[in-house]
């Protein structure tokens, strides 16, 4: 299967009446794919903390506000629900996810309090939002209040009150700054070299950026020879692999265009031949008998996809060559994949493990090879191959691409071949969609708005080969950049407890620690987050060493939850079932996890606390066992704030060899594990001490 991105979120889209053309969605598989085509545009961007309103403004008629602390940039927000359209629970529902994990104040018939600095307002969901907006910091000017609406809201600016008409916008000498009229973003907005935000960014240019440079300033991989050419072509041939079998089963053929330094890309499709197993795929034929998500499909038929900036047009032909139909959507800030985009862990939800040099067979014949694995938030990863001895040209190619299914189908491997560059002599290439138009064609919007996507969440997750294996996986950022003076070097596995205190590190600002208290036959655990902000989090008991959300097989998954008060600094810790249906994130599964958790003091042979201290959560718990197991293998999950929704970091490790617990011992602080302050520390919350080792005896 082609692949149209390459990681992260190359289309904020999902099928639906008037969405992406049925017959394209074989192409759209790439990371993060799974949870657009589940939720739709909209909902997965709430899910990843982003936002992709539309620009229409609606009759300014007041319903009421919602004010809250914008997470992103830390700063007191309010926006304004405009519009008839508007009840008292719509409004609260909103406001109670008015940024996801963010809870908002709803005050019916209220308005928002303008201050010196009010410039206007960002109208987003066909103006029936109205986001406050004021001059200061970043935003010294209109102009660049108006940017900042458009580039990160996708937003209307309406400029009042220092930005309104003949107003002085405070910009020292520029003078009265009149109201900039409804902007529309357009590529080239942001400056060359800009990322995509959050976990977008992790491979993809921002959707409005002029394009990429091989020098751009301040990246790891700033000048390095083994980044992707800005301009490039070849063959691109993908064959689906079934999980636990080295059996082609599906196999599809046809040819990438980059122009990267523009944000452009153009991939054809031209072959598809095999079973296609995946989850939302276009109509088929000729299904399976014993299972509707396999396609027989034998086609010859030609498609294009074209990337510019934030636009995507999908174009069919007629027999003779000719363009028969052609639409496009607005993707807003996602942009092309960024040629160094598995070099290195910009964005989030992401890491990466430079491997090095091998030998491999590349078309029957050796080569030697330079390869990187990228790590995305799924917890599933990529494996790229970059010519390691370059031929006369010079140039390091990408020979190949591992892609992992995602939980959403087969893996697939991907090989380029026929290798060239792309000149200014292939432009027109590019703009076939523009020249179908000026010609007398039609080629519409489509998309935006509700969109319900297949119904992955009525099947099981499908299973990857490329899941990560704690045991192999290693944080290496190395780019061979010439520029940036650095490796960092492998750490020690974490799978696995370091020998002694049961400490173990999970991230550089997540550590764990166990320890077991024989006299109650109960583990005790301490998890400790550096955390921006008082946050949700949770950890889960699996069944076997597979990282999984849920059992493979189906079912439940236990867990612990620590869930902070709507106001206040306090946490309650509660246990309870964590269900497959967790997995789609939907509102009515998040809201009937949190119904079924009962508090863990109300659990025979269980006890927990948790506190956030000095940015810091301390979570922690006791569970009774009839009998020490040699491992315990458990889940972690990290929030964006306080009412639990999509997480900001997951993870999994095991427990093995775990010492035994040492009353109020002194043990290696989280930042040192060589030595220092203790581990777990006893912090006084609501009266509680959150000391892991002495956790075991409230159970005795």
């Amino acid at each position: 299967m082609t692949s149209l991105c390459i990681f992260a979120l190359a289309l904020s889209i999902a099928p639906s009446q008037g969405g992406v053309p049925e017959h394209f969605h074989s192409q759209l598989r790439c990371p993060f794919a799974s949870v657009w085509l589940e939720h739709g545009a909209d909902r997965a961007a709430q899910m990843l903390g982003l936002d992709t309103p539309h620009r229409r403004l609606s009759e300014k008629v007041v319903f009421g506000t919602c004010s809250y602390t914008n997470s992103f940039a830390n700063t007191d927000s309010c926006v304004e629900f405009v519009g008839s359209s508007w009840t008292p629970d719509s409004a609260k529902e909103r406001c109670d996810n008015i940024m996801m994990g963010t809870v908002g104040t709803l005050v019916e018939a209220g308005t928002c309090t303008r201050t010196d600095q009010f410039a206007g307002w960002c109208s987003t969901a066909e103006g029936t939002e109205m986001a406050l907006l004021e001059m200061g910091g970043m935003s010294a000017d209109c102009e660049a209040v108006g940017s900042a609406c458009v580039t990160w809201s996708n937003g209307v600016f309406v400029g009042e009150g220092a930005c309104a008409e003949g107003a002085d916008s405070g910009a020292g000498d520029s003078g009265p700054s009149p109201a900039p009229p409804p902007m529309q973003p357009t590529p080239g907005e942001e400056e060359a070299c800009a990322i995509a935000p959050g976990p977008i960014g992790a491979a993809h240019m921002h959707g409005f950026s002029a394009g990429y440079s091989t020098d751009c300033v301040g990246s790891p991989a700033q000048q390095s020879p083994y980044m992707w050419p800005l301009r490039w072509s070849a063959h691109v041939k993908s064959e689906g692999l079934s999980f636990g079998s080295d059996k082609v089963t599906y196999t599809s053929k046809g040819k990438v265009m980059y122009m990267t330094d523009k944000n452009w890309k153009r991939l054809d499709l031209w072959y598809q031949s095999g079973v296609q197993f995946t989850v939302g795929q276009s109509p088929c034929e000729n299904p399976d008998s014993n299972d509707t998500l396999r396609c027989n499909r034998d086609s010859e038929k030609n498609t294009t996809i074209l990337h510019r900036g934030s636009r995507m047009s999908f174009i069919d032909y007629h027999e003779n060559g000719s363009i028969s139909d052609c639409t496009w959507m607005d993707l807003s800030y996602i942009g092309n994949v960024r040629p160094d985009w598995y070099m290195d862990k910009r964005g989030s939800a992401t890491d990466v493990q430079y491997l090095g040099d091998v030998h491999l067979y590349y078309e029957g014949e050796p080569k030697l090879v330079k390869q990187w694995r990228k790590k995305d938030f799924a917890n599933q990863y990529f494996t790229m191959s970059m010519q390691g001895n370059p031929g006369d040209d010079g140039i390091h190619w990408p020979l190949t691409l591992n892609v992992p299914g995602e939980g959403f189908g087969d893996d697939f491997l991907q090989s380029y071949s026929n290798h060239a560059l792309v000149t200014e002599d292939d432009t027109e290439a590019f703009l076939i969609d523009d020249a179908f138009v000026a010609a007398g064609g039609s080629c519409p919007k489509v998309g935006g708005g509700e969109t319900s996507g297949p119904p992955v969440g009525e099947v099981e997750h499908v299973p990857s080969n490329l899941e990560v294996d704690l045991a192999a996986w290693r944080s290496i950022e190395y780019t061979l950049s010439p520029v940036v003076e650095y490796v960092k070097a492998a750490e020690p596995c974490t799978s696995e407890v370091s020998s002694g205190n049961g400490m173990m590190r999970l991230t550089d600002e997540i550590y764990v620690q166990g320890c077991w208290d024989s006299d109650s036959s109960a583990l005790s655990v301490m998890l400790r987050a550096k955390m921006e902000r008082i946050a949700w989090s949770a950890m889960s008991f699996r069944e076997s060493s597979e990282c999984l959300m849920t059992p493979r097989g189906g079912g439940d998954q236990e867990s612990i939850l620590a869930l902070p008060a709507r106001t206040g600094d306090a946490y309650s810790v509660h246990f309870g079932p964590l269900s497959p249906a967790m997995k789609r994130f939907e509102d009515a599964a998040i809201a009937n996890y949190v119904e079924q958790m009962t508090p863990i003091e109300e659990m025979d042979g269980m006890g927990g606390s948790a506190a956030f201290v000095n940015g810091e959560l301390q979570f922690s718990f006791a569970r009774k066992y009839e009998s020490k197991p040699d491992s315990f293998y458990l889940n972690y999950a990290l929030g964006n704030g306080k009412t639990v929704d999509y997480h900001k970091t997951r993870g999994c490790f095991e427990l093995k060899d775990v010492p035994m617990c040492m009353g109020s011992a002194q043990v290696p602080d989280a930042s040192d594990m060589s030595g220092g302050r203790r581990l777990m520390e006893q912090v006084p919350s609501a009266g509680a001490m959150l000391t892991a080792f002495s956790m075991g005896s409230l159970l005795r």
